[in-house]
């Protein structure tokens, strides 16, 4: 059940990347809930997936695994136009 102050939900998030025969984990198995006001601080050293998990809660990179939500509603499965008229419409990157 979705909290009706909560702006922004991910579930389960991870991105993986091939490189060679090896797999980056860049993001694995992040949880987290925004409420409508809230701040937010994402920090940790060089490499650890902060950029990564800011492209995929910004819609700019799909996510491997998870889902992620707006006010409740899934938007991780969207096509790329319809991501591209959210992030018109509803997001901005400061």
């Amino acid at each position: 059940m979705t909290d009706s102050s909560e702006l922004i939900r991910a579930e389960g998030i991870k991105r993986h990347y091939e490189l060679g025969d090896s797999t980056v984990r860049a993001v694995d198995g992040i949880d987290l809930s925004v409420k409508e006001g809230e701040s937010l601080a994402i920090v940790g050293g060089s490499g650890g997936g902060k950029s990564t998990l800011l492209h995929i809660l910004g819609t700019l990179d799909t996510p491997s695994e998870g889902k992620l939500y707006y006010r409740g509603d899934e938007i991780s499965s969207l096509s790329e136009e319809k991501l591209a008229t959210f992030r018109n419409q509803k997001l901005g990157f400061v």
